[in-house]
């Protein structure tokens, strides 16, 4: 596979998962929507995307024989990307609280 298209898709799939991941984290906390929080997000979502493709770009070329291998691929890392968001959404929470409880004392 060709590193530039490597780079496109790990760009677009982090897009996507970033974009999803905020959007039920949007969903789940019945909150309003905050543009800020989307784009922190899908950005999120694009940098793990563009390092997870260029991570596996080895086994990309290998699967590239095998369309049932490839979506496999495409549909982890797309997973571990909203999963990746969800964790530094979390981290970040926790660390706020902290900062906060200790502001409060």
């Amino acid at each position: 596979m060709e590193p530039l298209l490597a780079v496109v898709i790990g760009f677009v799939l982090g897009a996507a998962a970033g974009a999803s991941s905020a959007v039920l984290g949007w969903l789940k906390s019945n909150e309003a929507f905050e543009p800020r929080k989307f784009l922190n997000g899908l950005v999120t979502g694009i940098i793990l995307g563009v390092l997870a493709i260029l991570g596996i770009t080895v086994a990309l070329q290998e699967a590239a024989v095998n369309d049932t291998v490839l979506l496999i691929l495409y549909i982890t890392t797309f997973v571990g990307i909203i999963g990746g968001d969800n964790i530094r959404t979390a981290a970040t929470g926790g660390i706020r609280n902290a900062v906060l409880a200790q502001e409060e004392e």
